[in-house]
């Protein structure tokens, strides 16, 4: 097993995008892909850009 770095420093942002995640996987197992989806990966996409370094 090996270490693996996170590009997000803060514990509470990538607290925030892992919940995210998650929502959105299970918005796309039930509905598929539509427009509440297409939303929510922008922003959790947005968030990542963001807060990455």
């Amino acid at each position: 097993m090996g270490w693996i770095q996170s590009r997000v420093r803060r514990a509470d942002q990538r607290e925030l995008l892992f919940e995210l995640d998650t929502a959105r996987r299970a918005i796309f197992r039930r509905d598929g892909k539509d427009e509440v989806f297409d939303l929510i990966s922008r922003s959790y996409t947005n968030l990542l850009r963001q807060w990455g370094e």
